[in-house]
This record gives C-alpha cells, structure tokens and sequence, in this order.
C-alpha cells in the first residue's frame, strides 16, 4: 500500500501563480473514512474524514475534513452524472487509490461519469474541481 494519496484539482484558466493542476497530497495513515454525497443534480463530493495530526502552531488543532468537489469540465461546475443502483465512483475510485501498491504516491484517478446518453455514450470524463480543508 501507498503511504501518500494525490489528488490533483483541475483549475484551467486560472490566473497565476495558481496552476492548470494543483495537487493535494494526504498520507493514507491519516485517512478515517469518507463518504460520498450528492444526488440527481446536487454537486458530487467525496468527504474525506482525517485525523487531524496535520496540527498547525501549538494549541492549533489539525483539518479534520478534506472535502472534494467533482465536475466533467475543466472551466466550469458541470455535475457528473450517477445512476442509482451503479457502484459509486468517486468511492471506487479512493479504494482503488487506497489499495494502490506502489512506492510512494498512489493518484486518485476519475474515469467517466455514468451519462448513458447518445451525445456520450461512455459518459463523460470527471475531475477533481475543488478540494477543501475544514
């Protein structure tokens, strides 16, 4: 197993010194759970449960969330489309991150939203539009 997950926030037209693709990095050891929410046409995000050991100054208690936000543009909030019934994929995604065995860093990687429609049979790529810490 990975001891680092990457999660790498798409940001395109973002003005400097913010880049196309910001990475955020979270250590595997520190992850509790996280669940998915988001329905028909709610925003999709995947809520990551952390321990909170990334304190800051003395007394300075840790983010205890990292909070991603999923979209299939680049430039805009587009919400992916799931299906009920279907297994999640914003969770299938961070088992399969999670169960990654490489040295190092293990990337969350998204593939296509669940659109069955005839404009995109396959669906439509997602990504990763923001990533929170509270």
């Amino acid at each position: 197993m990975s001891k680092f997950i990457q999660f790498n926030v798409q940001t395109s037209g973002s003005a400097q010194p913010a880049e196309p693709i910001q990475p955020t990095i979270v250590n595997v050891e520190d992850i509790q759970s996280f669940t998915a929410a988001g329905t028909a046409a709610n925003a999709k995000t995947l809520v990551i449960s952390l321990l909170g050991r990334a304190a800051g100054g003395a007394g300075t208690a840790g983010f205890v969330t990292l909070t991603l936000t999923f979209s299939t543009s680049i430039s805009a909030a587009a919400i992916p489309l799931t299906v009920d019934g279907q297994p999640n994929p914003f969770r299938q995604a961070m088992i399969s991150a999670m169960k990654q065995d490489v040295p190092g860093t293990a990337v969350y990687q998204l593939g296509n939203d669940q659109s069955t429609a005839a404009a995109n049979p396959n669906g439509v790529q997602m990504y990763i539009r923001s990533a929170v810490f509270a």
